[in-house]
């Protein structure tokens, strides 16, 4: 069988997220027979190289009838059985991909790879250093309103369920990464065709040599730095709370972004010990040192960086802010979550976790029961049968 994922950047594993799961999928349908190639954008916005199987398109105005005729040429001469979607929640590339409907019978496939509605749902915690910008302090309190939320939730849902309706009309077929999922399509479709809907976790694809680790008294970050999504200004918040109390204990943050700078800046303010800004890191060895790996984000669609810390025993501790995280996280078993977005509350919990070496030992050897769910034989075994079987 012949598949061409497309998604906005050019498929670079080391980047991560999504670039990292069409790469890991590549590998593993290719393993099984399958012909892969990727059509991405923008080229020179990225040191990526093109190779046999990464293709460009040749402008950037996405939609003009050039690239489209590059998409159509690249599907017909590679004899392309079925086109995957990497970026479904974009709806111009959205479009894009259903062009091919008009000149070929293919199948396309639609893929979610965030929560639909958490963003505008935890608007107020996603966009706060936005909302503190305002000059006005009583502007800065509306948006916590649950009036205001609805409001916005109702206008977001206005505005893209015309995106929405495209999809179910068009693709034959819909992957979430959660069931959880589900209930926010249906906010934007709720009499579409929900027999094409099915969800797909995203794949953990590190392998273990063995099981034991030596593990120290350190808490880690990875991803990407930002106080929108990611929100690692918390993170900073809640270590502020605790670091005093915990001398043996160090934090480090692995990965960048727009932020960073702020985020140094913002620990020599709090006059933060012990937390260290690594960069773009490999992050295996962090995995296997480190006891126990923070989450603050606002929201999520599937973080692997949840299952990848549990294959190494690295204890997961998040805000339940997102549908799919209890899919990953049994509260208490192999992580803990936490009431968005109560910093005490998070402080609290993560301090007793690191006095009670008993219940790192326990939840550590759990993590590590657990974490098989998301390898890439069980995952990559999930495509390849909804591949063969797609209407």
């Amino acid at each position: 069988m012949n598949i061409l994922f497309i998604y906005s950047s050019a498929i670079i594993p080391e980047n991560g997220g999504v670039q990292r799961v069409t790469h890991d999928l590549q590998q593993y349908l290719a393993s099984k027979g399958h012909n892969v190639i990727f059509l991405t954008l923008f080229k020179e916005k990225y040191n990526a190289k093109e190779n046999s199987i990464q293709y460009f398109l040749p402008i950037k105005k996405l939609l003009s009838k050039r690239n489209i005729d590059y998409y159509i040429s690249l599907v017909k001469t590679e004899g392309i059985d079925i086109i995957i979607n990497q970026d479904g929640m974009n709806p111009n590339l959205t479009k894009f991909c259903a062009q091919i409907k008009r000149y070929k019978e293919v199948k396309i496939i639609c893929v979610f790879h965030n929560s639909l509605l958490g963003n505008i749902k935890n608007f107020a915690i996603s966009h706060a250093n936005q909302i503190k910008s305002i000059p006005i302090p009583f502007l800065n309190k509306i948006f916590e309103w649950k009036l205001i939320r609805n409001i916005l939730t109702k206008f977001y849902i206005f505005k893209y369920t015309p995106h929405y309706q495209n999809i179910i009309r068009n693709y034959n077929q819909i992957v979430t990464l959660s069931e959880a999922y589900f209930e926010e399509l249906k906010a934007f479709v709720p009499n579409g065709n929900f027999s094409k809907v099915c969800s797909i976790p995203n794949p953990c694809n590190l392998k273990l040599e063995n099981i034991h680790f030596q593990k120290v008294n350190e808490l880690i970050y990875i991803g990407r730095l930002n106080s929108t999504q990611k929100r690692v200004d918390l993170l900073l918040q809640i270590w502020n709370l605790i670091f005093k109390k915990h001398p043996t204990w160090k934090l480090s943050i692995l990965g960048d972004g727009p932020e960073r700078y702020n985020l140094e800046n913002m620990s020599k303010d709090l006059g933060l010990k012990k937390v260290h800004f690594y960069g773009n890191k490999n992050p295996i060895e962090y995995y296997k040192r480190a006891k126990i790996l923070c989450m603050t984000s606002a929201y999520e669609g599937f973080p692997l960086v949840l299952a990848e810390a549990q294959t190494f025993g690295t204890i997961p501790i998040a805000f339940n802010s997102f549908a799919s995280i209890t899919d990953i996280i049994k509260d208490g078993d192999n992580g803990l979550l936490i009431e968005p977005f109560n910093i005490s509350k998070y402080a609290s919990i993560l301090s007793e976790l690191m006095e009670n070496e008993e219940k790192i030992y326990s939840m550590s050897r759990e993590c590590q029961k657990s974490a098989s769910r998301f390898s890439i034989e069980i995952i990559g075994g999930k495509w390849d049968t909804l591949l063969t079987q797609i209407n």
